[in-house]
């Protein structure tokens, strides 16, 4: 019976910091798919933006709506700037044939508790994309 005192005390701290762990883990979780999600929004704002950036002449001339690449990158860019995120990436493509845009942002997760144990060179990234096409409406 005296061999054991104490054994309990050492287990409920073990099981303690390895619950710290978890929540840690759970907390910085929830963190980067909070933050993916305010991504996803900023890249589809940002390709909606972009494609609203189609080509008067060409409209006038043809009817046909087609993008004009540097004024859809511009509104994407500033729809992206608008909203004020710190991002590491931001990416804007026009399709080769003027119909589409895509928007592709990055940016990286301040962590928690997990900073501990990852180093701070290394971050967590979080990617989004959007793509959109001007369209007409009757």
């Amino acid at each position: 019976m005296r061999d054991d005192r104490g054994s309990t005390t050492i287990w409920m701290l073990g099981l303690s910091l390895l619950l710290l762990l978890f929540g840690g883990l759970a907390l910085d979780y929830w963190r980067a798919l909070a933050f993916q999600r305010e991504l996803a929004a900023v890249a589809d704002s940002a390709a909606i933006a972009g494609a609203s950036g189609i080509s008067e002449v060409h409209y006038r001339a043809t009817g046909e709506i087609l993008l004009d690449p540097a004024r859809a990158d511009g509104l994407a860019r500033e729809s992206i700037a608008f909203q004020g995120m710190d991002l590491t990436l931001v990416e804007v493509l026009v399709s080769a044939d003027g119909t589409t845009v895509s928007v592709a942002v990055q940016g990286a997760v301040e962590l928690g508790l997990l900073g501990v144990f990852i180093r701070d060179d290394d971050p967590l990234t979080v990617t989004a994309t959007a793509s959109a096409s001007p369209r007409r409406v009757p």
